[in-house]
């Protein structure tokens, strides 16, 4: 079990080690482009047993690179594009390569910086999975010597809009990401339709295959409200994530690869 967005805010980062520490999250990934992210991966280093990767983003925070060598890649206030805008730059091809590639590897050096060597990558948003990004960012991966990038089809036919759009992404940048292993599967908690509880996720997490189960969990903050689509189901996912009866089905699977 996955959390993402660890160092989004310090509401997020509680909630992301209150997963761990008391639920079913194992491995979660770092956000370095926001206020604070330094904090977040001193606490998450501290924590026993708790994998720290890299959660790429180009569409929330500001650059890990000089904002003058990435201009394609951020709007007039300095911040990287909102996604529907970024989609928009690439597929119009003013979104350069070059530049993708100056901010992942700053990003990744930046995780470094702060004692995190993160060999598992995934992203905000799911962009890596973007055909032009993920040209980039496989290319960037393997140079980099990342052990595991995350994939996002389902595993089973999606019954809402997003799994199914992000299962067509993953198979559209399978090419690019060739040479990285990643997982078969992936369950994204926050988009899965109908919702999940915590049965639910066992049964998941039982699944054959070497699978994904991501997750958002988190309080709730002033930053975060500001910035996140996400607001309401974060607190509900860390009560998923932290439920007795997922903690012990989870236990049962020791041995089992379930993330990365």
């Amino acid at each position: 079990m996955t959390a993402d967005d660890l160092g989004l805010s310090p509401a997020v980062t509680r909630g992301v080690l209150e997963a761990h520490r008391r639920g079913v999250v194992r491995s979660t990934s770092l956000l370095v482009t926001y206020p604070g992210a330094d904090e977040a991966a001193a606490l998450a280093r501290a924590e026993h047993g708790l994998e720290v990767g890299l959660h790429l983003d180009l569409v929330g925070g500001s650059p890990a690179a000089d904002p003058a060598s990435v201009r394609s890649l951020i709007d007039a206030d300095g911040r990287f594009h909102r996604l529907g805008e970024l989609t928009r730059l690439l597929a119009l091809g003013r979104v350069r390569a070059g530049e993708l590639a100056r901010e992942i590897r700053a990003q990744a050096a930046l995780a470094r910086a702060w004692g995190v060597e993160a060999r598992a990558w995934d992203s905000h948003r799911h962009t890596h999975l973007l055909p032009p990004v993920a040209r980039v960012v496989g290319a960037v991966a393997r140079e980099e010597g990342v052990r595991w990038l995350r994939r996002a089809a389902p595993p089973t036919l999606p019954r809402a809009a997003r799994p199914a759009a992000l299962a067509v992404a993953t198979a559209l940048a399978a090419p690019f990401l060739r040479g990285v292993p990643g997982n078969d599967w992936y369950v994204d908690l926050s988009s899965w339709w109908p919702p999940l509880d915590a049965g639910a996720v066992a049964l998941l997490a039982a699944r054959p295959g070497v699978g994904e189960l991501g997750a958002h969990p988190g309080y709730l903050d002033d930053a975060l409200a500001a910035r996140d689509p996400l607001l309401a189901r974060r607190v509900d996912e860390l009560r998923i994530l932290t439920d007795p009866l997922l903690v012990a089905a989870i236990s049962r699977l020791v041995g089992r690869r379930i993330v990365p």
